[in-house]
Protein backbone atom coordinates (compact mmCIF):
# COMPACT_ATOMS: atom_id res chain seq x y z
CA UNK A 1 0.00 0.00 0.00
CA UNK A 2 1.57 3.11 -1.49
CA UNK A 3 1.36 7.03 -0.43
CA UNK A 4 -0.90 8.94 -2.62
CA UNK A 5 0.38 10.98 -5.36
CA UNK A 6 -0.04 14.82 -4.31
CA UNK A 7 -1.52 16.12 -7.41
CA UNK A 8 -3.65 15.44 -10.63
CA UNK A 9 -4.04 12.05 -9.80
CA UNK A 10 -7.54 9.73 -9.51
CA UNK A 11 -6.70 6.62 -7.66
CA UNK A 12 -10.05 4.70 -8.33
CA UNK A 13 -9.55 5.25 -12.19
CA UNK A 14 -6.20 4.18 -12.01
CA UNK A 15 -7.20 1.04 -10.40
CA UNK A 16 -9.46 0.34 -12.84
CA UNK A 17 -7.36 0.93 -15.65
CA UNK A 18 -4.36 -1.62 -13.65
CA UNK A 19 -7.27 -4.14 -13.06
CA UNK A 20 -8.57 -4.09 -16.62
CA UNK A 21 -5.43 -4.82 -18.09
CA UNK A 22 -4.69 -7.82 -16.20
CA UNK A 23 -7.69 -9.71 -16.41
CA UNK A 24 -8.64 -7.82 -20.43
CA UNK A 25 -12.05 -7.29 -19.14
CA UNK A 26 -13.58 -3.81 -20.91
CA UNK A 27 -15.48 -4.00 -17.20
CA UNK A 28 -12.82 -3.82 -14.59
CA UNK A 29 -15.66 -2.97 -12.23
CA UNK A 30 -16.77 -6.70 -11.93
CA UNK A 31 -13.72 -7.84 -10.41
CA UNK A 32 -13.13 -4.62 -7.82
CA UNK A 33 -13.79 -5.02 -3.99
CA UNK A 34 -12.51 -1.97 -3.04
CA UNK A 35 -10.56 1.04 -3.62
CA UNK A 36 -8.31 2.51 -0.96
CA UNK A 37 -8.14 6.41 -1.53
CA UNK A 38 -8.39 8.14 1.25
CA UNK A 39 -5.01 8.04 3.23
CA UNK A 40 -3.15 5.85 1.33
CA UNK A 41 -3.16 3.93 -2.27
CA UNK A 42 -4.59 0.64 -2.87
CA UNK A 43 -7.20 -1.34 -3.67
CA UNK A 44 -8.90 -5.37 -3.16
CA UNK A 45 -10.42 -7.08 -6.32
CA UNK A 46 -10.86 -10.26 -7.41
CA UNK A 47 -8.75 -11.93 -9.42
CA UNK A 48 -7.12 -15.47 -10.60
CA UNK A 49 -3.43 -16.37 -9.65
CA UNK A 50 -2.34 -15.60 -12.85
CA UNK A 51 -3.70 -12.17 -13.04
CA UNK A 52 -1.79 -11.85 -9.47
CA UNK A 53 1.42 -12.76 -11.16
CA UNK A 54 0.59 -10.10 -13.71
CA UNK A 55 -0.21 -7.60 -11.19
CA UNK A 56 2.82 -7.91 -9.32
CA UNK A 57 4.90 -7.30 -12.36
CA UNK A 58 3.55 -3.53 -13.24
CA UNK A 59 5.29 -0.79 -12.58
CA UNK A 60 4.17 1.10 -9.50
CA UNK A 61 3.13 -2.59 -7.62
CA UNK A 62 4.99 -2.42 -4.10
CA UNK A 63 2.73 -5.82 -3.09
CA UNK A 64 -0.07 -8.14 -3.58
CA UNK A 65 -0.93 -10.35 -1.66
CA UNK A 66 -3.84 -13.05 -0.54
CA UNK A 67 -6.65 -11.77 1.72
CA UNK A 68 -6.69 -14.62 4.48
CA UNK A 69 -9.56 -14.35 7.21
CA UNK A 70 -7.98 -12.77 10.44
CA UNK A 71 -9.94 -13.42 14.11
CA UNK A 72 -10.76 -11.24 16.79
CA UNK A 73 -8.85 -11.96 19.92
CA UNK A 74 -11.54 -12.99 22.81
CA UNK A 75 -15.06 -2.80 36.65
CA UNK A 76 -12.08 -4.64 38.22
CA UNK A 77 -9.19 -3.78 35.77
CA UNK A 78 -8.63 0.11 36.29
CA UNK A 79 -8.66 -0.23 39.75
CA UNK A 80 -5.88 -3.28 40.32
CA UNK A 81 -3.77 -0.77 37.97
CA UNK A 82 -3.63 1.86 40.27
CA UNK A 83 -5.70 3.79 37.79
CA UNK A 84 -8.85 4.95 40.10
CA UNK A 85 -11.69 7.44 39.49
CA UNK A 86 -10.01 10.30 41.56
CA UNK A 87 -7.23 10.39 39.10
CA UNK A 88 -5.83 13.44 38.27
CA UNK A 89 -7.77 14.15 34.44
CA UNK A 90 -7.85 16.99 32.10
CA UNK A 91 -11.64 16.26 30.96
CA UNK A 92 -11.69 18.95 28.55
CA UNK A 93 -8.93 17.28 26.76
CA UNK A 94 -10.29 14.00 26.95
CA UNK A 95 -13.26 15.00 25.28
CA UNK A 96 -11.60 15.94 23.00
CA UNK A 97 -9.92 12.83 22.26
CA UNK A 98 -11.23 10.15 19.39
CA UNK A 99 -10.10 6.47 19.38
CA UNK A 100 -10.83 4.70 16.51
CA UNK A 101 -12.28 1.09 17.08
CA UNK A 102 -11.43 -1.09 14.45
CA UNK A 103 -13.69 -4.61 15.27
CA UNK A 104 -17.02 -6.37 14.73
CA UNK A 105 -19.02 -3.09 15.44
CA UNK A 106 -20.92 -1.47 18.44
CA UNK A 107 -23.89 -1.22 20.37
CA UNK A 108 -25.36 2.50 20.28
CA UNK A 109 -27.84 2.00 22.92
CA UNK A 110 -25.63 0.46 25.54
CA UNK A 111 -25.73 2.42 28.50
CA UNK A 112 -21.82 2.70 27.94
CA UNK A 113 -22.22 4.67 25.09
CA UNK A 114 -24.79 7.20 25.65
CA UNK A 115 -24.15 10.84 25.48
CA UNK A 116 -25.73 12.17 28.49
CA UNK A 117 -23.21 15.08 29.62
CA UNK A 118 -21.69 15.62 26.79
CA UNK A 119 -21.13 18.80 24.59
CA UNK A 120 -20.77 19.06 20.91
CA UNK A 121 -18.55 16.91 18.57
CA UNK A 122 -14.73 18.03 18.23
CA UNK A 123 -14.13 20.17 15.43
CA UNK A 124 -11.49 18.45 14.07
CA UNK A 125 -13.85 15.34 12.94
CA UNK A 126 -13.85 14.76 9.20
CA UNK A 127 -15.60 11.89 9.60
CA UNK A 128 -19.57 10.27 8.98
CA UNK A 129 -21.60 8.54 10.88
CA UNK A 130 -22.80 5.68 8.33
CA UNK A 131 -23.76 2.49 10.32
CA UNK A 132 -27.00 1.63 8.47
CA UNK A 133 -30.37 0.44 9.24
CA UNK A 134 -31.37 2.24 12.22
CA UNK A 135 -28.05 2.64 13.48
CA UNK A 136 -27.79 6.39 15.31
CA UNK A 137 -24.61 7.84 16.40
CA UNK A 138 -24.68 10.55 19.28
CA UNK A 139 -22.16 12.85 21.01
CA UNK A 140 -20.48 9.97 22.19
CA UNK A 141 -20.38 7.31 19.76
CA UNK A 142 -19.46 10.30 16.83
CA UNK A 143 -18.79 8.20 13.85
CA UNK A 144 -19.54 4.34 12.32
CA UNK A 145 -18.66 2.33 9.74
CA UNK A 146 -19.27 -0.98 7.81
CA UNK A 147 -17.32 -2.78 5.45
CA UNK A 148 -18.83 -6.23 4.86
CA UNK A 149 -21.36 -6.83 2.44
CA UNK A 150 -23.20 -9.85 3.92
CA UNK A 151 -23.45 -7.88 7.30
CA UNK A 152 -25.19 -3.85 5.81
CA UNK A 153 -24.83 -2.31 9.23
CA UNK A 154 -21.79 -1.30 12.35
CA UNK A 155 -24.29 -3.06 14.62
CA UNK A 156 -22.51 -5.33 16.51
CA UNK A 157 -23.55 -8.83 16.92
CA UNK A 158 -20.83 -10.50 17.63
CA UNK A 159 -20.38 -8.68 21.07
CA UNK A 160 -16.76 -8.47 20.55
CA UNK A 161 -16.39 -4.98 19.28
CA UNK A 162 -18.90 -3.35 21.98
CA UNK A 163 -16.61 -5.21 24.74
CA UNK A 164 -14.06 -3.64 23.42
CA UNK A 165 -14.61 -0.06 22.60
CA UNK A 166 -16.24 -0.29 26.47
CA UNK A 167 -13.06 -0.95 28.08
CA UNK A 168 -11.32 1.18 26.37
CA UNK A 169 -13.88 4.65 26.62
CA UNK A 170 -16.73 3.22 27.72
CA UNK A 171 -18.92 5.53 30.94
CA UNK A 172 -19.47 5.06 34.06
CA UNK A 173 -21.77 2.73 34.44
CA UNK A 174 -22.66 1.68 37.99
CA UNK A 175 -24.56 -1.66 39.13
CA UNK A 176 -23.48 -3.23 35.88
CA UNK A 177 -22.58 -6.96 36.11
CA UNK A 178 -22.71 -10.28 34.87
CA UNK A 179 -25.52 -12.07 35.82
CA UNK A 180 -25.02 -10.52 39.84
CA UNK A 181 -21.45 -11.73 39.10
CA UNK A 182 -18.62 -8.94 39.51
CA UNK A 183 -21.24 -6.80 40.17
CA UNK A 184 -19.53 -3.08 40.62
CA UNK A 185 -18.75 0.39 38.21
CA UNK A 186 -17.92 -0.68 35.06
CA UNK A 187 -16.16 2.22 33.18
CA UNK A 188 -13.55 2.58 30.58
CA UNK A 189 -10.08 4.30 31.03
CA UNK A 190 -11.00 7.36 29.32
CA UNK A 191 -15.19 7.86 29.71
CA UNK A 192 -14.86 11.50 27.90
CA UNK A 193 -13.41 10.19 24.94
CA UNK A 194 -15.28 10.00 21.87
CA UNK A 195 -15.70 6.75 19.83
CA UNK A 196 -15.28 5.98 16.02
CA UNK A 197 -16.52 2.34 15.06
CA UNK A 198 -15.47 0.72 12.17
CA UNK A 199 -16.97 -2.61 11.35
CA UNK A 200 -14.85 -5.31 9.86
CA UNK A 201 -15.72 -8.41 11.10
CA UNK A 202 -18.28 -11.27 11.44
CA UNK A 203 -18.57 -14.13 13.42
CA UNK A 204 -17.14 -16.21 10.33
CA UNK A 205 -13.92 -13.42 10.61
CA UNK A 206 -12.11 -10.45 9.50
CA UNK A 207 -11.35 -9.59 6.06
CA UNK A 208 -8.10 -8.55 5.56
CA UNK A 209 -9.35 -5.88 2.86
CA UNK A 210 -12.08 -3.78 5.28
CA UNK A 211 -9.38 -3.62 7.56
CA UNK A 212 -7.60 -2.29 5.78
CA UNK A 213 -10.61 0.29 4.13
CA UNK A 214 -11.29 0.95 8.50
CA UNK A 215 -7.44 2.51 8.50
CA UNK A 216 -7.90 4.14 5.27
CA UNK A 217 -11.42 5.75 6.22
CA UNK A 218 -9.97 6.48 9.99
CA UNK A 219 -7.03 8.24 9.11
CA UNK A 220 -8.67 10.59 7.07
CA UNK A 221 -11.89 10.92 9.86
CA UNK A 222 -9.36 12.41 12.26
CA UNK A 223 -8.96 9.61 14.69
CA UNK A 224 -6.44 10.26 17.57
CA UNK A 225 -5.44 6.32 17.95
CA UNK A 226 -6.83 3.19 17.01
CA UNK A 227 -7.21 -0.06 18.72
CA UNK A 228 -7.27 -3.03 17.06
CA UNK A 229 -8.22 -6.36 18.73
CA UNK A 230 -7.33 -8.65 15.58
CA UNK A 231 -5.17 -11.00 15.46
CA UNK A 232 -2.90 -12.92 12.96
CA UNK A 233 -3.51 -16.24 11.95
CA UNK A 234 0.44 -16.50 11.35
CA UNK A 235 3.00 -14.21 11.63
CA UNK A 236 3.55 -13.11 7.71
CA UNK A 237 5.97 -10.49 6.23
CA UNK A 238 4.63 -6.70 6.58
CA UNK A 239 4.23 -6.41 2.29
CA UNK A 240 0.98 -8.74 3.42
CA UNK A 241 0.20 -7.88 6.86
CA UNK A 242 -2.72 -5.67 6.47
CA UNK A 243 -2.50 -4.35 10.04
CA UNK A 244 1.00 -3.42 9.63
CA UNK A 245 0.24 -1.90 6.46
CA UNK A 246 -2.77 0.28 7.84
CA UNK A 247 -0.79 1.31 11.17
CA UNK A 248 2.41 2.48 8.87
CA UNK A 249 -0.12 5.07 6.98
CA UNK A 250 -1.57 6.10 10.58
CA UNK A 251 1.89 6.57 12.21
CA UNK A 252 2.74 8.46 9.41
CA UNK A 253 -0.59 10.94 10.50
CA UNK A 254 0.91 10.65 14.15
CA UNK A 255 -1.92 8.28 15.14
CA UNK A 256 -0.70 5.66 17.31
CA UNK A 257 -2.55 1.96 17.03
CA UNK A 258 -2.33 -0.99 19.64
CA UNK A 259 -2.61 -4.05 18.18
CA UNK A 260 -3.37 -7.82 20.67
CA UNK A 261 -0.75 -10.01 20.60
CA UNK A 262 -3.44 -13.06 19.86
CA UNK A 263 -4.70 -15.81 21.55
CA UNK A 264 -2.36 -18.64 20.64
CA UNK A 265 0.04 -18.78 23.90
CA UNK A 266 2.12 -20.92 24.34
CA UNK A 267 2.60 -20.63 20.68
CA UNK A 268 5.96 -18.30 19.72
CA UNK A 269 5.35 -15.08 17.37
CA UNK A 270 1.89 -15.45 15.91
CA UNK A 271 1.21 -11.46 15.90
CA UNK A 272 1.33 -8.78 14.11
CA UNK A 273 5.28 -7.25 14.85
CA UNK A 274 5.49 -4.31 13.25
CA UNK A 275 7.61 -2.22 15.37
CA UNK A 276 5.48 0.77 14.92
CA UNK A 277 2.60 -0.99 16.16
CA UNK A 278 2.13 -1.50 20.06
CA UNK A 279 1.62 -5.15 20.59
CA UNK A 280 -0.28 -6.14 23.96
CA UNK A 281 0.33 -9.29 25.84
CA UNK A 282 -2.48 -10.04 28.51
CA UNK A 283 -2.39 -10.97 32.47
CA UNK A 284 -4.78 -11.87 35.16
CA UNK A 285 -5.98 -9.57 37.55
CA UNK A 286 -6.37 -10.13 41.30
CA UNK A 287 -10.50 -11.12 41.18
CA UNK A 288 -10.91 -15.03 40.40
CA UNK A 289 -14.42 -16.02 39.02
CA UNK A 290 -15.46 -19.59 41.45
CA UNK A 291 -17.46 -21.48 42.45
CA UNK A 292 -15.64 -22.19 45.97
CA UNK A 293 -12.78 -20.08 46.13
CA UNK A 294 -10.25 -22.56 44.74
CA UNK A 295 -8.02 -22.09 42.00
CA UNK A 296 -8.90 -24.17 38.74
CA UNK A 297 -6.94 -26.09 36.16
CA UNK A 298 -10.01 -25.27 33.86
CA UNK A 299 -11.57 -21.81 33.36
CA UNK A 300 -15.45 -21.14 33.09
CA UNK A 301 -17.77 -18.98 34.32
CA UNK A 302 -21.49 -20.02 35.67
CA UNK A 303 -24.40 -17.26 35.82
CA UNK A 304 -26.83 -19.87 36.48
CA UNK A 305 -28.17 -20.21 39.83
CA UNK A 306 -28.03 -23.66 40.86
CA UNK A 307 -29.03 -25.67 44.28
CA UNK A 308 -26.18 -28.64 43.18
CA UNK A 309 -21.46 -28.27 46.56
CA UNK A 310 -21.05 -29.63 42.66
CA UNK A 311 -21.69 -26.77 40.27
CA UNK A 312 -21.83 -22.99 41.62
CA UNK A 313 -22.38 -19.93 40.56
CA UNK A 314 -19.68 -18.21 40.15
CA UNK A 315 -18.55 -15.48 42.73
CA UNK A 316 -15.27 -13.30 42.92
CA UNK A 317 -12.25 -13.98 45.18
CA UNK A 318 -8.88 -12.43 45.34
CA UNK A 319 -6.10 -14.04 43.46
CA UNK A 320 -2.79 -12.54 45.30
CA UNK A 321 -0.55 -13.74 42.91
CA UNK A 322 -1.51 -11.73 39.86
CA UNK A 323 -0.79 -10.10 37.46
CA UNK A 324 1.33 -13.18 35.63
CA UNK A 325 0.42 -13.77 32.20
CA UNK A 326 -2.66 -15.59 30.87
CA UNK A 327 -1.30 -18.97 29.63
CA UNK A 328 -3.38 -17.86 25.78
CA UNK A 329 -1.17 -14.80 25.68
CA UNK A 330 0.90 -15.16 22.36
CA UNK A 331 4.61 -14.70 23.16
CA UNK A 332 7.27 -13.88 21.26
CA UNK A 333 10.29 -13.46 19.83
CA UNK A 334 9.90 -10.94 17.07
CA UNK A 335 10.19 -13.62 14.10
CA UNK A 336 11.07 -10.11 11.48
CA UNK A 337 13.36 -8.30 13.40
CA UNK A 338 14.99 -9.91 15.91
CA UNK A 339 16.35 -6.90 17.88
CA UNK A 340 12.71 -5.41 18.45
CA UNK A 341 11.06 -7.08 21.47
CA UNK A 342 7.40 -8.22 21.49
CA UNK A 343 4.78 -8.14 22.60
CA UNK A 344 5.79 -4.34 24.01
CA UNK A 345 3.40 -4.48 27.05
CA UNK A 346 1.01 -6.32 29.48
CA UNK A 347 -2.41 -5.14 30.40
CA UNK A 348 -5.44 -7.39 32.24
CA UNK A 349 -7.24 -9.69 29.48
CA UNK A 350 -8.85 -12.36 32.11
CA UNK A 351 -12.39 -12.17 33.46
CA UNK A 352 -13.07 -8.83 32.14
CA UNK A 353 -16.40 -7.08 32.80
CA UNK A 354 -17.71 -4.88 30.02
CA UNK A 355 -20.83 -3.73 27.58
CA UNK A 356 -21.89 -6.40 24.98
CA UNK A 357 -24.15 -6.96 22.35
CA UNK A 358 -27.95 -8.44 23.44
CA UNK A 359 -28.32 -9.84 20.63
CA UNK A 360 -25.37 -12.58 21.08
CA UNK A 361 -25.86 -14.97 23.61
CA UNK A 362 -22.98 -15.19 26.60
CA UNK A 363 -21.74 -18.61 25.56
CA UNK A 364 -20.87 -20.33 22.42
CA UNK A 365 -23.79 -22.97 23.27
CA UNK A 366 -26.49 -22.82 20.56
CA UNK A 367 -29.10 -23.77 23.21
CA UNK A 368 -27.99 -20.56 25.01
CA UNK A 369 -30.91 -17.95 24.69
CA UNK A 370 -29.58 -15.23 26.98
CA UNK A 371 -29.55 -11.78 26.53
CA UNK A 372 -26.95 -9.62 28.48
CA UNK A 373 -26.00 -6.27 28.29
CA UNK A 374 -22.33 -6.67 30.08
CA UNK A 375 -20.49 -9.92 29.81
CA UNK A 376 -17.11 -11.29 30.96
CA UNK A 377 -14.58 -11.94 28.62
CA UNK A 378 -10.77 -12.95 28.48
CA UNK A 379 -8.48 -12.60 25.83
CA UNK A 380 -5.28 -10.22 24.56
CA UNK A 381 -8.82 -8.27 23.05
CA UNK A 382 -9.50 -7.58 26.33
CA UNK A 383 -5.81 -6.26 27.20
CA UNK A 384 -5.00 -4.39 23.66
CA UNK A 385 -7.96 -1.44 24.67
CA UNK A 386 -7.00 -1.11 28.42
CA UNK A 387 -3.73 0.48 26.57
CA UNK A 388 -5.60 1.90 24.27
CA UNK A 389 -7.53 3.89 27.15
CA UNK A 390 -4.21 4.69 29.00
CA UNK A 391 -2.63 6.29 25.60
CA UNK A 392 -5.61 8.17 25.10
CA UNK A 393 -5.24 9.55 28.30
CA UNK A 394 -1.56 10.31 28.19
CA UNK A 395 -2.36 12.35 25.10
CA UNK A 396 -4.72 14.51 26.83
CA UNK A 397 -1.94 15.79 28.82
CA UNK A 398 0.15 15.50 26.34
CA UNK A 399 -0.98 16.05 22.40
CA UNK A 400 1.89 16.96 20.99
CA UNK A 401 3.80 13.87 21.87
CA UNK A 402 4.55 10.93 18.57
CA UNK A 403 3.32 7.82 18.43
CA UNK A 404 6.35 6.70 19.69
CA UNK A 405 6.89 8.81 22.63
CA UNK A 406 3.33 7.78 23.64
CA UNK A 407 4.35 4.36 23.22
CA UNK A 408 7.81 4.73 25.10
CA UNK A 409 6.20 6.63 27.65
CA UNK A 410 3.88 3.39 28.85
CA UNK A 411 6.27 1.06 28.22
CA UNK A 412 9.70 2.83 30.40
CA UNK A 413 6.73 3.42 33.55
CA UNK A 414 5.45 -0.31 32.96
CA UNK A 415 5.55 -2.62 36.36
CA UNK A 416 8.54 -4.93 36.25
CA UNK A 417 6.77 -8.95 36.35
CA UNK A 418 7.69 -12.43 37.07
CA UNK A 419 6.26 -15.75 36.32
CA UNK A 420 7.41 -17.06 32.88
CA UNK A 421 10.31 -18.74 31.42
CA UNK A 422 9.95 -16.43 28.36
CA UNK A 423 10.51 -13.07 30.39
CA UNK A 424 9.79 -9.82 28.20
CA UNK A 425 8.93 -11.95 25.46
CA UNK A 426 5.96 -12.88 26.43
CA UNK A 427 4.99 -10.23 28.68
CA UNK A 428 7.00 -6.90 27.39
CA UNK A 429 8.05 -4.35 29.17
CA UNK A 430 5.72 -4.98 31.68
CA UNK A 431 2.29 -4.50 33.31
CA UNK A 432 0.58 -1.08 32.24
CA UNK A 433 0.58 1.81 34.70
CA UNK A 434 -1.01 4.42 32.89
CA UNK A 435 -0.58 7.00 36.19
CA UNK A 436 3.67 7.60 36.07
CA UNK A 437 3.27 7.23 31.81
CA UNK A 438 1.93 10.92 32.10
CA UNK A 439 5.30 12.00 33.83
CA UNK A 440 8.17 9.53 32.78
CA UNK A 441 10.79 11.96 32.34
CA UNK A 442 12.67 10.44 29.97
CA UNK A 443 11.30 8.89 26.14
CA UNK A 444 12.76 7.31 23.28
CA UNK A 445 11.24 8.78 20.05
CA UNK A 446 11.29 7.60 16.65
CA UNK A 447 10.00 9.59 13.30
CA UNK A 448 8.81 8.19 9.84
CA UNK A 449 12.22 8.73 8.53
CA UNK A 450 13.85 6.33 11.65
CA UNK A 451 11.22 3.64 10.29
CA UNK A 452 11.72 4.16 6.60
CA UNK A 453 15.80 3.36 7.66
CA UNK A 454 14.97 0.06 9.42
CA UNK A 455 12.95 -1.01 6.39
CA UNK A 456 15.45 0.16 4.04
CA UNK A 457 17.88 -2.13 6.62
CA UNK A 458 15.50 -5.23 6.42
CA UNK A 459 15.72 -5.29 2.52
CA UNK A 460 13.63 -2.43 0.85
CA UNK A 461 15.03 -0.79 -2.14
CA UNK A 462 14.83 3.26 -2.88
CA UNK A 463 12.00 2.67 -5.44
CA UNK A 464 9.55 0.22 -2.99
CA UNK A 465 10.60 2.90 0.38
CA UNK A 466 9.17 5.85 -1.38
CA UNK A 467 5.90 4.03 -2.39
CA UNK A 468 5.38 3.65 0.99
CA UNK A 469 6.77 6.56 2.96
CA UNK A 470 5.63 9.32 -0.25
CA UNK A 471 9.07 11.22 0.10
CA UNK A 472 12.44 10.89 -1.88
CA UNK A 473 14.22 8.47 0.31
CA UNK A 474 16.95 7.08 -0.54
CA UNK A 475 18.05 3.37 0.47
CA UNK A 476 21.69 2.58 0.10
CA UNK A 477 22.61 -0.59 -2.08
CA UNK A 478 22.75 -3.49 -0.59
CA UNK A 479 26.62 -3.36 -0.63
CA UNK A 480 26.48 0.34 1.26
CA UNK A 481 23.91 -0.89 4.25
CA UNK A 482 26.77 -0.34 6.71
CA UNK A 483 25.55 3.83 6.18
CA UNK A 484 22.42 2.50 7.75
CA UNK A 485 21.89 2.14 11.57
CA UNK A 486 21.95 -1.15 12.67
CA UNK A 487 18.58 -2.75 13.74
CA UNK A 488 20.33 -3.71 17.31
CA UNK A 489 20.21 0.27 17.51
CA UNK A 490 16.81 1.32 16.89
CA UNK A 491 15.60 3.70 19.13
CA UNK A 492 13.57 1.74 20.63
CA UNK A 493 12.90 1.68 24.75
CA UNK A 494 13.86 -2.24 25.45
CA UNK A 495 16.98 -4.06 24.09
CA UNK A 496 16.88 -7.37 22.50
CA UNK A 497 19.41 -9.57 20.92
CA UNK A 498 20.20 -13.19 19.88
CA UNK A 499 23.60 -14.73 20.88
CA UNK A 500 24.32 -18.25 19.94
CA UNK A 501 25.40 -21.06 22.59
CA UNK A 502 28.34 -21.79 24.17
CA UNK A 503 30.08 -18.61 22.97
CA UNK A 504 31.64 -15.70 24.29
CA UNK A 505 29.50 -12.58 22.73
CA UNK A 506 29.91 -8.34 23.04
CA UNK A 507 27.48 -6.38 21.90
CA UNK A 508 26.76 -2.68 21.95
CA UNK A 509 23.53 -1.06 21.78
CA UNK A 510 23.14 2.95 20.88
CA UNK A 511 19.71 4.39 22.49
CA UNK A 512 18.80 8.65 22.04
CA UNK A 513 16.49 9.71 24.97
CA UNK A 514 14.60 13.10 25.03
CA UNK A 515 14.10 14.91 28.40
CA UNK A 516 10.76 15.22 28.93
CA UNK A 517 11.14 15.82 32.85
CA UNK A 518 12.48 18.79 34.44
CA UNK A 519 14.37 21.40 32.80
CA UNK A 520 17.68 21.19 34.91
CA UNK A 521 18.34 17.47 35.98
CA UNK A 522 20.63 14.64 36.10
CA UNK A 523 20.08 10.71 35.47
CA UNK A 524 22.46 8.15 36.78
CA UNK A 525 22.37 4.24 35.61
CA UNK A 526 21.95 1.57 37.45
CA UNK A 527 22.02 -1.98 36.19
CA UNK A 528 20.66 -5.03 37.01
CA UNK A 529 23.65 -7.73 36.59
CA UNK A 530 22.39 -11.10 35.94
CA UNK A 531 24.87 -13.92 36.18
CA UNK A 532 27.17 -14.57 33.29
CA UNK A 533 26.64 -11.32 32.33
CA UNK A 534 28.22 -8.10 32.54
CA UNK A 535 26.76 -4.64 31.64
CA UNK A 536 28.21 -0.99 31.65
CA UNK A 537 26.58 2.27 30.00
CA UNK A 538 28.63 4.76 28.83
CA UNK A 539 27.94 7.67 29.60
CA UNK A 540 26.46 6.40 33.27
CA UNK A 541 25.12 9.81 34.23
CA UNK A 542 23.07 11.60 31.63
CA UNK A 543 23.26 15.69 32.31
CA UNK A 544 20.07 18.01 31.03
CA UNK A 545 19.48 21.71 31.07
CA UNK A 546 16.65 21.67 29.31
CA UNK A 547 13.32 20.11 28.44
CA UNK A 548 13.59 18.49 25.08
CA UNK A 549 17.25 18.14 24.94
CA UNK A 550 18.31 14.75 23.87
CA UNK A 551 21.27 12.78 24.42
CA UNK A 552 22.29 9.51 23.31
CA UNK A 553 23.99 6.41 25.70
CA UNK A 554 25.89 3.04 24.43
CA UNK A 555 25.22 -0.19 26.23
CA UNK A 556 27.77 -2.61 26.43
CA UNK A 557 26.57 -6.09 26.98
CA UNK A 558 29.33 -8.95 27.76
CA UNK A 559 28.72 -12.25 28.68
CA UNK A 560 30.11 -16.05 28.88
CA UNK A 561 28.64 -19.26 27.44
CA UNK A 562 25.08 -20.05 27.65
CA UNK A 563 22.79 -22.86 27.01
CA UNK A 564 20.82 -23.44 23.92
CA UNK A 565 17.76 -22.26 24.15
CA UNK A 566 17.56 -20.31 27.30
CA UNK A 567 16.61 -16.37 27.62
CA UNK A 568 18.50 -13.82 30.14
CA UNK A 569 16.76 -11.07 31.54
CA UNK A 570 18.31 -7.74 32.63
CA UNK A 571 16.97 -4.44 32.74
CA UNK A 572 18.69 -0.64 32.67
CA UNK A 573 17.38 2.26 35.24
CA UNK A 574 17.54 5.66 34.41
CA UNK A 575 17.23 7.90 37.83
CA UNK A 576 16.94 11.31 38.35
CA UNK A 577 15.22 10.41 42.17
CA UNK A 578 11.55 11.58 40.79
CA UNK A 579 11.57 9.78 37.97
CA UNK A 580 12.61 6.05 37.05
CA UNK A 581 12.65 5.03 33.45
CA UNK A 582 13.21 1.11 32.73
CA UNK A 583 14.71 -0.35 29.63
CA UNK A 584 14.45 -3.96 29.79
CA UNK A 585 17.17 -6.02 28.20
CA UNK A 586 16.67 -9.16 27.03
CA UNK A 587 19.10 -12.01 25.11
CA UNK A 588 17.51 -14.98 23.70
CA UNK A 589 20.18 -17.98 23.22
CA UNK A 590 19.51 -19.85 20.13
CA UNK A 591 21.65 -22.33 17.66
CA UNK A 592 22.01 -20.70 14.48
CA UNK A 593 22.08 -17.24 15.21
CA UNK A 594 22.16 -15.17 12.00
CA UNK A 595 21.95 -11.66 11.06
CA UNK A 596 20.99 -11.93 7.23
CA UNK A 597 17.51 -10.58 6.58
CA UNK A 598 15.52 -11.20 3.92
CA UNK A 599 13.37 -8.54 2.11
CA UNK A 600 10.05 -7.94 3.37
Amino acid sequence: MGSLPKHNYSPTSHHLSMLQQITNDNDATNHMVRSYYKSFNGFAAMITNQEREKLKKMEGVVSVFPSKSLKPQTTRSWDFMGFKESIQRNKTAESDVIIGVIDTGIWPESESFNDHGFGPIPKKWKGACKGGKNFRCNNKIIGARYYLEDQPSARDIVGHGTHTASIAAGNKVVGASFNGIAEGVARGGVPSARIAAYSVCNEQGCRPDAILAAFDDAIADGVDLITISIGLPEQVTFDKDAIAIGSFHAMKKGILTINSAGNDGPNTATFSVSPWLFTVAATTMDRVLLGNGLMPLGKSINGFASNSAEILSSAGFINNSAPIVAEFSSVGPNMQIREIMKPDISAPGVDILAAYSPLKPPSPDKRDKRSVKYNILSGTSMACPHVAGAAAYVKTFHPDWSPAVIKSSLMTTAKPMNGSQLAEFSYGSGFLDPVRAINPGLVFDASKKDYVKLLCRIGYDTMEVRKISGDKSVCPSSSSHHHLPMTKDFNYPAIAAEIEPNKPFRINFTRTVTNVGFANSTYKAYIQQPSGINITVVPNILEFKSVKEKQSFVVHVVGGKFSDYSVVSSSLLWSDGTHTVRCPIILRVIKGKCYFYNKI
